[in-house]
């Protein structure tokens, strides 16, 4: 604390922060990862478990799952449940499994979510709606399903995959040969998935706060412009390319970039680490 800072009397002192610590590492710690059966979950785990992480893995693709379980198996424990995370049952079976399996859970890491484009003025409440239940319902009720277990072991790590475009807008331009600019009902756009990633930059807050007396930490991940098995799918070589050009480091993103950036905030080293959003995007976002 700073110079002649008085001490608040309910901190929790140097020597308790390092118990909760140690306590955890005996075994090794253990991560429920959502949406994990390809992409950027997938990678994340795969990180995680390279990091010598134990691996809950939760997706509602059961086949895919399997396959990316088998996989992931063969660097890490690995638990694995098949649910839809807009399903309170499922959220709580998943974490009902991963207590089961590992004994506690440490780290939830919010991957899963959709997004959906449309003409602006054509957009229903039926595309509206699935995408906020996936990326912010969820993805609160999870960290509230967690934060009870680790509140009683007096440590957690609760990290959202976010995105640049939770607080910047889209320029369509860039997107004009996936996204038309001229439709009869306006242009194509994301406007619930970009609404939705702005959420959960300040739900990340939010929680951050209340939670931190409790040992646990909230932050938010958020990716630029990555090359995923969708990603892959849908842009074409012109969308790629612009991409590409506008950010400094020249390339796109590599799925794993992103695991190794939630290894760090779920790791002992991100201690004193709360309630910020880290953006993973080679520079897209500095101009």
């Amino acid at each position: 604390m700073p110079s002649g800072a008085p001490a608040h009397s309910e901190s929790v002192g140097e020597s308790e922060v390092l118990r909760r610590m140690t306590d955890g590492c005996r075994e090794a710690r253990v991560a429920l990862v959502t949406g994990a059966a390809a992409g950027l979950g997938r990678a994340i785990a795969e990180v995680l478990c390279d990091k010598g992480f134990r691996c809950s893995l939760l997706d509602c693709r059961r086949d895919v799952l399997a396959a990316a379980a088998l996989e992931i198996s063969r660097r890490g424990q690995v638990e694995c449940s098949v649910g839809d995370v807009t399903i309170a049952a499922d959220r709580d079976q998943a974490v009902k499994a991963t207590l089961d399996a590992f004994g506690r859970v440490d780290v939830l890491v919010n991957n899963a979510g959709i997004s959906h484009a449309e003409p602006l003025l054509a957009t229903k409440p039926s595309d509206w709606l699935p995408v906020m239940a996936t990326n912010v319902e969820a993805m609160f009720f999870l960290s509230q399903a967690v934060i009870g277990p680790m509140r009683s072991q007096g440590y957690g790590r609760i990290i959202n995959i976010g995105s640049v475009y939770g607080s910047l807008g889209l320029n369509g331009a860039l997107y004009a040969s996936m996204l038309a600019e001229d439709t009869a009902d306006g242009p194509v756009r994301q406007v619930a998935y970009h609404a939705s990633k702005g959420a959960v930059l300040n739900m990340t807050r939010e929680l951050a706060a209340a939670v931190g007396r409790w040992g646990i930490t909230v932050n938010s991940v958020s990716p630029g412009m990555f090359l995923t098995e969708q990603s892959r799918a849908v842009a074409n070589e012109a969308v790629t390319g612009a991409l590409t050009k506008l950010t400094p480091l020249g390339r796109m993103g590599v799925p794993p970039e992103v695991g190794y950036a939630v290894a760090f905030l779920a790791s002992d080293e991100a201690s004193f680490i709360t309630g910020v959003d880290l953006r993973v995007d080679g520079g897209w976002s500095i101009w």
